[in-house]
């Protein structure tokens, strides 16, 4: 018996020796083709920002949380009060204070965001 003959072959050619380094079978994600993203500007101070108030519209009729697609708003009770986003099927978050609570079902109302803002007029 060869040495040869002991060599692990696959379609009649020499198998390379298996490491045991996993991340080498995988193709890895040529970062160089990877474009570079801007990041969201911030204000420096509270100076720096305006005092801005939204109307929105807040649906009369409940509807149940599947129905619901994911990042819209909507409110516990008809007034709209208290706005939350729905994140994902199961998550949602309250816009007062950005906190995730998780949801298995319910009926909720639709807030929809008006088109413009309604800006106060600036303090002299």
């Amino acid at each position: 018996m060869t040495m040869e003959a002991l060599e692990a072959t696959s379609n009649g050619t020499k198998a390379a020796p298996k490491t045991d380094n996993k991340s080498e079978d995988k193709p890895k994600r040529d970062r160089a083709t990877r474009r570079p993203l801007p990041s969201l500007p911030s204000a420096a101070s509270a100076a720096d920002m305006n005092q801005v108030e939204y109307s929105a519209l807040a649906d009369r009729t409940a509807i149940e949380w599947v129905s619901l697609k994911n990042y819209e708003m909507f409110s516990l009770s008809p007034d709209g009060s208290f706005p939350m986003m729905k994140v994902s099927r199961s998550k949602a978050v309250r816009l007062a204070d950005r906190e995730a609570m998780m949801v298995g079902g319910g009926r909720c109302f639709r807030v929809s965001l008006s088109n413009h803002p309604r800006q106060n007029k600036p303090q002299s």
